[in-house]
């Protein structure tokens, strides 16, 4: 009955806050767009590009608002991996069906329990998430097969290329592929990949999901779809790229980039990272006391203080995310145009 009833709540507390959760906002998006475009050659940029001008919001979004010094081709290509969190439905949305019935929002993450060391008896033998609800690697298989498939129209291939552009990007955020478990009334049921778990940052009190999230650049206006915001975000992005463009990465990390080239490998990689880094104190003394954020609510004033070290750590950490991310998505983009 308790692994029933576990199961049955932590279901229900996804499916309510699944429109909530997000991944690396525009700007990181737009990096790792940015990354990946610049590693394919020319013949398969404009493979893509020809796919993606059949997409149902080409005009509406894709090629809206280009500055004039960015080709039509890197503009629709870096920006297709935010699309999927364009459509998602905003505050006082008046957009209509026509552009919400593409928001999926359980495929933009996958709940593997990490359950708090301490805790880990009280927790054994349960199945804490529901095992047949959707997911991230789910989505990623079912649009990889879209774009291969003869059968799917061409509108549906774009759809699915813009989908596996953002995918690729969320999988590689640590906190996409967890939930933190602990024996308190807060967490028995998880923490929905840190969207319960506050912190402070330097005073700030913030849920520890959005946090990384803006590690890479703070984008506070994201609804704003005008030319002047869209400019200022890529630019932005641009930089964030040259940036990573040529970063070293140790050993470890190239053992992983040659070694893993599947989906379900890259979320294992995010979820020992979320909880090596992510929920971990910085001075190595275990899990952060993360105060549970109520339902719609904010972050408690008693939230605990991550300090310097851990905000140096984490930016360093999503650097290197959103550049194995470029470099894979490049690859996956080469493979499925075979």
């Amino acid at each position: 009955m308790l692994r029933l009833s576990l199961l049955s709540l932590a279901a229900a507390l996804l499916a309510f806050f699944a429109p909530t959760v997000e991944a690396w906002n525009s700007i990181g998006h737009l990096a790792v767009g940015k990354l990946a475009y610049d590693r394919l050659s020319d013949g398969d940029k404009a493979k893509l590009f020809a796919l993606l001008k059949s997409h149902p919001h080409y005009a509406a979004y894709l090629a809206a608002n280009r500055p004039p010094e960015v080709s039509e081709v890197e503009w629709v290509l870096v920006r297709s991996g935010v699309w999927p969190d364009w459509v998602r439905p905003r505050k006082k949305d008046t957009r209509g069906h026509d552009v919400l019935k593409y928001n999926r929002p359980e495929d933009h993450y996958v709940n593997v329990p990490f359950v708090d060391p301490k805790d880990e008896a009280v927790f054994a033998g349960k199945t804490l998430v529901d095992p047949d609800l959707t997911n991230i690697l789910d989505a990623l298989k079912q649009r990889s097969n879209e774009v291969r498939t003869k059968t799917a129209g061409a509108a549906e291939k774009a759809v699915a290329l813009c989908w596996i552009a953002h995918l690729v990007g969320d999988i590689h955020q640590p906190l996409h592929n967890v939930s933190y478990f602990s024996n308190t009334k807060d967490f028995r049921t998880g923490d929905l990949g840190g969207n319960r778990f506050g912190v402070r940052v330097n005073g700030r009190g913030v849920k520890l999901h959005a946090y990384w999230d803006n590690l890479l650049g703070d984008d506070p206006d994201y609804e704003d779809d005008s030319a002047e915001h869209q400019g200022k975000i890529y630019q932005q992005a641009l930089k964030i790229a040259a940036t990573l463009r040529n970063v070293k990465l140790l050993e470890a990390d190239q053992e992983k980039l040659a070694r893993n080239k599947t989906f379900i490998s890259w979320s294992l990689e995010g979820f020992e990272l979320a909880k090596s880094v992510s929920y971990q104190k910085s001075d190595g003394s275990g899990v952060l006391a993360g105060a549970a954020i109520p339902f719609n609510g904010e972050v408690p004033a008693g939230a605990e203080e991550v300090g310097d070290d851990y905000v140096r750590a984490a930016k360093a950490l999503a650097e290197i995310r959103v550049f194995m991310a470029g470099q894979r998505l490049a690859e996956r983009f080469r493979l499925l145009l075979k």
